[in-house]
């Protein structure tokens, strides 16, 4: 079968190894493992019938026609639930323990897998049936490393959703606490056990970087999977709130980091629609205003440079992280457009101050500025953005 148990020493558990299917044999989750077969149903598919108009009655098709059939077809696929299951196995033991890094990269591997398999609605239902979700959830309580809770987070969301059964079994495992707290940053990342120790102050600066690094993808994937086990979900909606998850993902926008502020809009602008009711409890929150204040600071790197300079900013100037700043700004307008669209102002008449307050207006007007000094193409690109920009200016006129 190609399983193994290994010791993991330090920690006195023995962890069962599953070899994950070589990247050659990657497609045979999505193709038939054996293209010769399938070639050979084809033909004989096809030299069975006829041109449609005989008369002739079918044929029956003989027993060892019928076993060739059958033995082809299974021959074609994985066992997709027994493939699950071994993979259950595997990562259920030694969730809360510290591993090396052989053994953490192995299981996040088999994570990734995991994700793959149960983004069909059907295998997201069977994994909670298989006894997945209990596990998974323990990692992101209680695993001490970073990686492996953003991974099973990863799995988490992507079975949940668009899922109703799926979100209703992971409520039933106490989901929403766990992933609350590590979207709030709680939890450390600690080092593989065989990690050598710094040998400089410089390599453990870079190590610390790395960690930090590794947090704040942690809480991203946090971030997703609220979304997904939220979406649609009337009890997992409630237990955000009740869990304090409005005053969450205002510290979300807090963070200096793109993607966690682009995933915690995202989610803030979903929660603000919903009904009044949510719609209230964003405003009273601050969404508004911490919207604007993403807006205001993720303007690019550049664009003091070039005003300085009298210059545009041309596609050269624009790094990676002005990227993914872009994608903040345009979450941050979205949600502000939504608010002013969607709000019922005599019952929630904070939304005025929020949205005709100073620092909506100074940051409508900074990123206006920043438009100005963009290139043709950026022009372009952020053609979306300029118009939210100007659908906010004019509301309120």
């Amino acid at each position: 079968s190609g399983r193994s148990w290994r010791d993991d020493r330090a920690h006195g558990v023995r962890v069962l190894t599953i070899p994950r299917p070589a990247m050659s044999d990657q497609k045979e989750r999505m193709v038939p493992a054996d293209r010769s077969n399938w070639n050979a149903i084809l033909k004989w598919s096809m030299a069975q019938q006829g041109d449609g108009t005989s008369s002739a009655p079918a044929r029956e098709i003989s027993e060892e026609d019928r076993r060739w059939l059958l033995d082809a077809m299974a021959s074609g696929f994985i066992d997709e639930i027994k493939r699950m299951k071994d993979i259950i196995a595997c990562i259920s033991a030694g969730i809360e323990a510290t591993h090396d890094a052989e053994e953490i990269d192995a299981r996040v591997e088999l994570m990734e897998e995991l994700t793959d398999r149960v983004s069909g609605v059907d295998n997201g239902g069977d994994l909670h049936t298989l006894g997945g979700l209990e596990p998974l959830v323990r990692y992101v309580a209680s695993s001490p490393h970073a990686r492996l809770r953003a991974a099973a987070a990863e799995v988490l969301g992507t079975t949940v959703q668009n899922h109703p059964k799926a979100q209703e079994a992971a409520l039933g495992c106490d989901a929403m606490g766990p992933l609350l707290r590590m979207a709030a940053g709680e939890g450390d990342d600690s080092p593989p056990t065989d990690a050598a120790e710094a040998e400089s102050t410089t390599a453990a600066e870079g190590d610390a970087s790395k960690g930090t690094k590794e947090l704040v993808k942690a809480r991203v994937k946090a971030l997703f999977a609220l979304s997904c086990l939220l979406r649609g979900c009337v009890r997992a909606q409630e237990a955000f709130q009740l869990g304090d998850g409005f005053a969450l993902l205002k510290n979300c926008l807090r963070v200096d980091h793109p993607r966690l502020r682009t995933k915690a809009l995202h989610l803030a602008r979903h929660l603000a629609t919903l009904d009044m009711r949510f719609m209230a409890a964003c405003v009273d929150s601050g969404y508004v205003l911490a919207a604007a204040a993403s807006l205001a600071g993720s303007l690019p790197r550049q664009l003091l440079v070039a005003t300085e300079v009298g210059t545009d900013l041309s596609a050269d100037a624009f790094t990676e992280e002005d990227i993914e700043m872009g994608q903040v700004r345009e979450a941050a307008l979205r949600l502000m457009v939504d608010v002013a669209r969607k709000v019922d102002f005599d019952a929630v008449p904070k939304a005025v101050d929020h949205l005709r307050s100073a620092i909506v207006v100074n940051a409508i007007n900074a990123v206006g500025k920043a438009y100005v000094r963009f290139g043709r193409e950026e022009k372009e690109t952020y053609r979306d953005e300029m118009q939210l920009c100007a659908q906010l200016a004019k509301m309120f006129e």
